[in-house]
């Protein structure tokens, strides 16, 4: 009598995997003599594509300090769709051909490990996902030290510090805590995770192991006919296909009720929408009334304002016109009081002359008329002529031409230039006339 095991729970642990005329042969098979107690094995997590996992294998047997090893693989089985009259038979025959190369792949990671002189067997796993996979074998065979990638080698970076594999992840968050786990990548660690201290963690669940253990046992100490597991395979590949078709139309199911309830959700929101779109748009009607009344009122303010800054603008320009006429009579005003100062310097000159005259009268001596400057009133020191013919102080005549004055101070007329001559003939005699004593003045003028 043959004992049937569900897929789900189908672990082979075989230390040396051949393939042979379709059939497995188990050339060792080691069970755990303690069920109760927690395996010390190294469980070392592989793929079977192009030896990925090949550095992960060589850092767990370098790093770890053991030497019994366990490589694990979760093989997914392939999705077959054939139609025709062969549709049973070609299922079986590429389900064996995936198994095949599986097998065939791992084997070289046994022969690693004897090159490496270690003992290690393998565990061979069919599951729909990979996580789901290593925790179940995690729970069932008790693992408390796992070695797995963190990434594909290719992705590896020196700043790499997180993991990267959604698959490492969900292990590392999912996992039990009596479990360490290292991650590695590339034949370097990334990160791990220590195990925590919980006592009887698995002792619940000893019977089922130890029931499924037995029944692994069995149906390798069966020795099966290969027609018998022809026709394992078939039931294999069916049942697999009836899960995935039920998990497909549970999943179509829960995607349509999403679909319903978010239809119902969204016509609830579009009716919200709608409701404030139309409060959103009497808001707006109303804004813009409200904006063209201020525009409006802003337009009235900027042309009043407008006219304030012409009418200031004109006064602006009377008050310059004003300001320039002031500064002009007021320069005016200053020469004038320039020529007023001049004027009432020599009126005091003449006016102290006269006193000093009518104090001295025997002292006094009328000079002749052409020695006295027609503009100063006084004996001229530096006589100078001017272009009218007549001689002048040479002071008094340039401040006369400083001040503005082009005419003669005489005749009143412009004059031609400006240019003054001196007068040495006239100047000597005036020298002459006041080096003489006045008593040889007065004699002269008697003769």
């Amino acid at each position: 009598m043959t004992l049937k095991i569900p897929i789900r729970d189908m672990v082979k642990m075989v230390g040396s995997l051949r393939y042979q005329q379709g059939i497995d042969i188990v050339e060792s098979m080691k069970t755990s003599k303690r069920e109760t107690l927690v395996d010390e094995k190294i469980y070392v997590a592989v793929s079977v594509k192009d030896l990925e996992n090949k550095s992960t294998l060589v850092w767990a047997i370098q790093n770890s300090g053991g030497k019994d090893f366990c490589i694990v693989h979760v093989h997914q089985p392939i999705q077959i769709s054939v139609p025709g009259e062969m549709f049973h038979d070609q299922k079986v025959r590429l389900y064996r051909k995936d198994k095949e190369k599986a097998h065939k792949n791992l084997e070289k990671y046994l022969h690693i490990c004897r090159q490496m002189q270690v003992t290690a067997e393998i565990i061979y796993i069919e599951m729909d996902t990979v996580e789901e996979g290593i925790l179940q074998l995690i729970s069932q065979c008790r693992v408390t030290k796992l070695v797995m990638g963190a990434a594909a080698d290719r992705h590896y970076s020196m700043r790499m510090r997180n993991l990267q594999s959604k698959k490492a992840i969900y292990i590392h968050r999912e996992a039990p805590v009596t479990c360490q786990i290292w991650f590695t990548c590339n034949g370097y660690l990334i990160c791990s995770r220590e195990a925590g201290r919980t006592e009887n963690l698995y002792l619940e669940s000893a019977s089922p192991i130890s029931l499924r253990q037995s029944e692994i046992t069995r149906v390798n100490e069966s020795a099966p006919s290969y027609s018998m597991v022809k026709n394992d395979d078939g039931i294999k590949v069916i049942v697999t296909e009836a899960e995935n078709s039920k998990r497909k139309a549970r999943f179509e199911a829960s995607k349509r009720d999403e679909a319903e309830k978010s239809a119902v959700d969204a016509l609830k929101k579009a009716k919200q929408w709608e409701t404030v779109y139309f409060e959103e748009l009497k808001r707006r009607k109303e804004i813009d009334k409200a904006l063209r009344e201020v525009k409006g009122d802003i337009e009235k303010m900027r042309s009043e304002y407008e006219i304030q800054i012409a009418e200031s603008d004109m006064v602006i320009r009377k008050l310059k016109d004003k300001y320039t006429l002031s500064m002009e009579a007021l320069r005016k005003l200053r020469e004038e009081q320039e020529e007023l100062k001049i004027e009432l310097r020599e009126v005091s000159k003449l006016k102290s002359k006269n006193e000093e005259e009518e104090a001295s009268p025997s002292n006094h001596r009328e000079p002749p008329q052409y020695f006295i400057c027609p503009i100063t009133q006084d004996i001229m020191e530096d006589p100078h002529v001017a272009a009218d013919g007549f001689t002048y102080e040479g002071e008094a005549i340039r401040s006369w031409f400083e001040r503005g004055h082009e005419t003669s101070p005489m005749i009143n007329k412009r004059l031609p230039h400006t240019t003054l001559v001196p007068n040495l003939a006239l100047r000597s005699a005036i020298q002459e006339w006041l080096q003489v004593p006045e008593s040889l003045n007065r004699s002269c003028d008697s003769h």
